[in-house]
């Protein structure tokens, strides 16, 4: 696969590295009710959260020093859906609204949810020398699909930018 002329590379590591780290972050979004949690590549039912992965994690540009010492900028991008039933216009704007301040949240700008307001301080940890540079909303939330229950899913787009450094 060519993009630009280059050939695309794919960090098979950063995916198993990533998903665990994303999914335990955007578990502890101030905006998840008492016992929920996001679901991974799958939902069920007229309600619920989950995280999709998209393509897995995306070298964006590596340089090879000629001691064989490796740096990669790598991008994990993923969709987070919420699916939502029983919809008014109001509840429409309020499912928008929670994606688009999931997606605030994970880049690190202050959300105020009833009277408290929240900011995500730091990126988790990852092993070895990874580290996540940033998150960030590639687009804001939408509806994609009105299920055959009339169920609707509302999703947003995001993606990690990484840095990963190994000696080849």
């Amino acid at each position: 696969m060519e993009s630009n002329g280059q050939n695309i590379q794919y960090d098979s590591a950063g995916y198993d590295l990533l998903t665990p780290a994303i999914r335990d972050l955007i578990d502890t979004f101030p905006g998840l009710d008492a016992g929920e949690s996001f679901s991974f590549s799958m939902l069920n039912g007229e309600y619920g959260q989950a995280i999709f992965p998209t393509t897995g994690a995306v070298v964006q540009y590596e340089r090879e020093s000629i001691t064989g010492h490796v740096e990669q900028m790598c991008l994990y991008p993923f969709t987070v859906v919420l699916r939502v039933s029983g919809q008014t216009q109001n509840r429409k704007a309020n499912a928008k609204e929670w994606l688009d301040m999931l997606g605030r949240w994970l880049e690190m700008q202050p959300i105020t949810i009833g009277e408290t307001t929240y900011k995500l301080d730091e990126y988790p940890e990852l092993n070895g020398d990874a580290k996540i540079m940033d998150i960030s909303r590639t687009t804001p939330a939408y509806l994609t699909v009105t299920n055959a229950d009339m169920s609707e899913d509302w999703v947003i787009s995001i993606q990690a930018r990484y840095r990963n450094e190994f000696d080849r």
